[in-house]
């Protein structure tokens, strides 16, 4: 048996992850968040997010990078709209808004590559 870390998600418990709240502590709103994996060395992390409808983290910025994987649904950023399979980026210190439109909940995979640490502005 190997000692090296094999880390399993199955689908049905990651689409019970509204059994993940999280309240955003700069708009009180709630939204859903499970940590699929953390590197403890770097920090690395690996998260997937439900932005309910009309959930937008405010203008922020990170001491880290991260890339946003669109699962389902329309995320909305700073940067743009973005549909299931579309990729994004924000190097370390970008200025950003993302999260949910009005119309419908969105789905990502949320990767660091260090600590995460959250910066309103």
């Amino acid at each position: 048996m190997s000692s090296k870390k094999v880390i399993i998600h199955r689908r049905e418990g990651l689409e019970q992850i509204e059994n993940y709240p999280h309240v955003n502590s700069r708009t009180g709103k709630v939204l859903y968040q499970k940590e699929l994996t953390t590197e403890p060395e770097t920090g690395m992390m690996i998260e997937m997010i439900r932005y309910p409808k009309g959930c937008m983290i405010p203008s922020h910025t990170h001491h880290c990078g991260h890339g946003i994987y669109v699962l389902r649904g329309t995320l909305v950023t700073s940067e743009g709209n973005f549909k299931p399979g579309d990729y994004v980026w924000f190097d370390e210190g970008t200025v950003m808004t993302h999260g949910a439109g009005d119309e419908e909940d969105v789905d990502i995979l949320f990767i660091t590559n260090k600590k995460l640490d959250m910066n309103y502005l």
